[in-house]
């Protein structure tokens, strides 16, 4: 009986385990972690969420991105992020596209509703993402602009 218990918890264990590594939920979590290393201004750990082989439509490398955070991490001592993610669109098991939307603030927000109280830059992100090294990295991306209405959009 014991046997079959302790069998019965590793196969709920490691099952559930395998559910967390799915393409989705790496992606999510490579996400979450960008916004941790902006929100606290690490060149340092920027670089490793990008690929070697970055290039945006601007024709900027991963240098000239990590150039241009490291401009607005000195232009801004305080920076908090809200992040939306509209959608995650796997091309295949390597490649995947991601829109979301992001609000850049002084001030902490705590969610979408405070984005009419406080002024935040809102800006939309179309990223490429490709699995290297048994991680998920942003290998081309492209921002523009967004509105209050792109947010309150999105679907949670």
């Amino acid at each position: 009986m014991v046997r079959l218990l302790f069998l019965w918890l590793w196969v709920i264990f490691f099952s559930g385990c395998s559910s967390e590594q799915t393409p989705e939920l790496q992606i999510r979590a490579l996400i979450g972690r960008a916004e941790e290393v902006i929100e606290a201004r690490s060149l340092r750990r920027v670089g490793p969420l990008l690929s070697d082989s970055y290039q945006d439509q601007q024709n900027r490398n991963k240098r000239d991105l990590i150039g241009l955070l490291g401009g607005y991490f000195l232009r801004n001592q305080s920076i908090h992020l809200l992040v939306q993610i509209d959608h995650i669109e796997l091309q295949d098991e390597t490649r995947a596209r991601v829109r979301l939307y992001c609000a850049l603030a002084a001030q902490p927000l705590a969610d979408i509703g405070q984005l009419l109280a406080l002024r935040a830059a809102l800006y939309r992100f179309d990223l490429t993402l490709a699995f290297e090294e048994e991680e998920w990295r942003v290998v081309g991306g492209r921002w523009q602009p967004a509105t209050r209405e792109d947010f309150l959009g999105i679907e949670r």
